[in-house]
């Protein structure tokens, strides 16, 4: 992810500054699949997935669908969550 000011790119403004972007459901799903992949994961997803998306209800289903993906991966590779 690129180094960027809030207001430039809404992964950022979610995943470093905080900030609400898609809605706190979504957002919440969007940090969380931050912490279960690397940046590049999270912003390939994000390009292939939800960029250009305005639909939040359409972005909170995606995102809690690669969430759910990316705990099952942490699971079956033995990652549990202290």
């Amino acid at each position: 992810m690129p180094s960027e000011r809030p207001g430039d790119h809404p992964l950022s403004d979610i995943i470093v500054y905080g900030r609400e972007v898609y809605g706190l459901e979504a957002d919440e799903l969007i940090r969380g699949i931050g912490e279960f992949s690397s940046k590049y994961e999270l912003y390939e997803w994000w390009n292939a997935e939800v960029k250009g998306t305005t639909d939040h209800k359409e972005i909170a289903r995606k995102a809690q669908a690669r969430f759910q993906e990316l705990f099952q991966r942490s699971n079956m590779s033995g990652w549990k969550n202290q």
